[in-house]
């Protein structure tokens, strides 16, 4: 973390935080809207149909937010143990710019765009 400035770390401690707020929050409204559609009573098999679809969209939306928290919570980790800021792949520091816009980046762009492309070739 040594590429970071103590003024810098504090400003992405602070945004990773506000993240996990926003997450919190999103997680807690999902499950809600999830209880609610089990609830309705519908009959109709049309709309039956929609509701098991908003059903799991919803499900998918909250374990992409959860999946997001995660990464959150591993980047408080990554600060804790000083690898904060430090891409997974290369070694390379991340820079502030990009962990200002994603403060639990755990790659380089380049690294990011070079999974991504192995990824999508089946390298992985």
């Amino acid at each position: 973390m040594k590429h970071l400035k103590k003024k810098e770390l504090e400003v992405l401690y602070v945004r990773l935080g506000e993240v996990r707020r926003e997450i919190m929050g999103d997680v807690e409204a999902v499950q809600r809207q999830s209880t609610e559609f089990g609830d309705d009573g519908t009959q109709d098999i049309g709309d039956l149909a929609a509701a098991t679809y908003s059903q799991q969209v919803l499900m998918e939306l909250g374990e992409r937010e959860r999946e997001r928290l995660r990464e959150v919570e591993a980047a408080f980790k990554r600060i804790e143990d000083g690898t904060y800021g430090i891409c997974e792949e290369s070694d390379k520091p991340i820079p502030f710019t990009r962990l200002e816009v994603i403060p639990y980046a755990r790659f380089t762009v380049g690294a990011q765009n070079e999974l991504e492309q192995r990824r999508k070739n089946g390298g992985m």
